[in-house]
């Protein structure tokens, strides 16, 4: 196995793996070492995930339900805060909104029209202060999941990573719309 499917390998590892973090690695995975990095990964439950379109890769466990003695899961599930769901939500659309309306390669997003569009999921009766403090916390959140990075040079700005696509579909949104109907049933915002 050559230097950039190992990095390859590494760079997965480490989460999603966009194209333009190692685009050597990347052409690598999906041409000549594919077979090889996805043998690699099977051995130990876990399966390679390539969009070539949108340029990104990321591992997930086999399902092996089928099997008499399924592997432990080495990714494991994580229950997300309602806010970090919401925001994810709020991303993918922006994204699709994105996706039909620009020629543009990357889907940018301004912190101030994130902050809004959360707060009209919020419950204003708290200190405005310790709001945005979460939804700082929040936004740093979804950047360490991968689906936002923020712009060089621009402090305030952030483009949402496509793999957002991948991980925030159909039934996601359906999940999160049934919990945002319990929360506003309970009244339940922090």
């Amino acid at each position: 196995m050559n230097k950039d499917a190992k990095t390859a390998i590494i760079l997965l590892l480490k989460g999603i793996f966009y194209k333009g973090d190692n685009e050597r690695a990347f052409f690598e995975l999906t041409t000549n070492s594919y077979g090889s990095i996805s043998d690699y990964f099977a051995t130990i439950g876990l399966e390679v995930m390539v969009d070539e379109a949108d340029g990104y890769a990321y591992l997930k466990n086999k399902d092996d339900e089928d099997e008499a003695e399924p592997l432990p899961k080495v990714i494991q599930k994580r229950e997300l805060s309602y806010k970090v769901s919401l925001l994810l939500m709020l991303l993918r659309k922006k994204i699709a909104e994105f996706d039909m309306q620009s020629e543009n390669e990357k889907a940018v997003v301004a912190k101030e029209d994130i902050v809004a569009e959360i707060l009209l999921f919020l419950d204003l009766k708290f200190n405005e202060v310790k709001i945005k403090k979460e939804i700082d916390s929040t936004i740093k959140k979804v950047e360490d999941l991968g689906f936002l990075k923020r712009v060089k040079n621009y402090e305030d700005l952030y483009e949402i990573k496509s793999a957002i696509k991948s991980f925030v579909d159909i039934e996601f949104l359906e999940n999160l719309d049934k919990k945002l109907q319990e929360y506003k049933e309970v009244r339940l915002w922090s």
